[in-house]
């Protein structure tokens, strides 16, 4: 079963975007060889890769897009966010060694919350993979996410009308979006998803997403302050993505403690999640935060995580594989 979605135990109508009609959707060989052929297939099959696309903030750094993260599964890619660039970064981890996240691959996405540095990249999602030939896109998150769906399209209305009433001949674009409650949202024959709700300041939903292939469990915090519910969700996984920053960073703004606190996670705090969680890896992204003397540097926020967390833990970059 492909593109299921569950909202508690009922299901529910989704709304699919389809334009430009607008609607709210050789040889012999011996068994053992072929034996073993078939195991190293099925494990290709269902080998499990995290690629982080995206590990940046709002602030603009070059060598960071924003915040986007591939869950690669055989030849099916599963999206979570889509910032700045995030369409770019995927064709460039193509190209250094993952060529399932080409663009015409990239069908299936998740969404932690509505703010625009992990959403500035939904026009460029829904587009530039379709006009290179991908003809659906599922995508689903918080709700306001049909509704900027729709508005996205409506925005480029006479680019794709010209582009499938035209010479280029493109197929109607489809895109259904989904928005979505706790709980399973997504089921295929490798892939289960599940997303559980976490504190982001004043946004009434923002989610954080458990993965589980046939060999791996992968959680993925969101942008979030401290939450029972990634613990939960983790016990165990053999991945916990995370965002943090160091208690050392400032910002510009009246009260930025208020803020950091009901908006974000510390690296003591994050310290504090890994023990109670215990992940096989502990992959920090989404990293925000200056110093008095410019960007808080990768070391010291290890040094601030490990002071009392001893697990194997990794500051991630964008392109790296894990």
């Amino acid at each position: 079963m492909q593109n299921q979605r569950y909202r508690g135990s009922r299901w529910r109508a989704v709304a699919t975007f389809v334009l430009p009609v607008f609607a709210v959707t050789p040889g012999t060989v011996a068994v053992g060889q072929s034996q073993n052929k078939a195991q190293t297939l099925s494990a290709e099959r269902t080998q499990t890769k995290v690629v982080l696309l995206g590990t940046g903030t709002p602030r603009p750094y070059p060598d960071r897009s924003g915040p986007a993260t591939a869950i690669v599964v055989g030849e099916r890619a599963y999206l979570v966010d889509f910032g700045p660039g995030v369409v770019r970064r995927a064709a460039a981890a193509a190209e250094k060694g993952t060529p399932e996240l080409e663009s015409t691959n990239l069908k299936v996405a998740f969404l932690t919350h509505l703010h625009s540095d992990h959403t500035a990249g939904y026009p460029d999602l829904i587009l530039t993979p379709w006009v290179m030939g991908r003809t659906e896109l599922d995508v689903y998150g918080p709700e306001g996410l049909e509704e900027m769906t729709k508005h996205v399209l409506e925005a480029w209305r006479q680019d794709i009308e010209i582009r499938t009433k035209g010479l280029e001949q493109r197929n109607a674009l489809v895109v259904r979006a989904h928005d979505v409650k706790s709980g399973f949202v997504y089921k295929d024959e490798r892939m289960t998803v599940t997303a559980f709700r976490v504190p982001h300041g004043q946004w009434p939903e923002a989610f954080g997403y458990r993965f589980d292939t046939p060999g791996k469990s992968v959680v993925i915090s969101g942008d979030t302050s401290p939450s029972e519910e990634i613990v939960a969700h983790c016990q165990p996984c053999d991945v916990l993505i995370h965002e943090t920053y160091s208690p050392e960073s400032v910002l510009i703004m009246p009260d930025y403690k208020t803020y950091r606190a009901k908006y974000h996670t510390s690296t003591s705090e994050l310290a504090e999640i890994a023990n109670r969680t215990k992940p096989g890896i502990l992959v920090v992204y989404h990293t925000s935060g200056r110093g008095p003397h410019g960007r808080i540097p990768d070391e010291q926020l290890l040094r601030e995580i490990q002071k009392t967390y001893h697990g194997k833990v990794v500051i991630g970059h964008d392109l790296e594989v894990y």
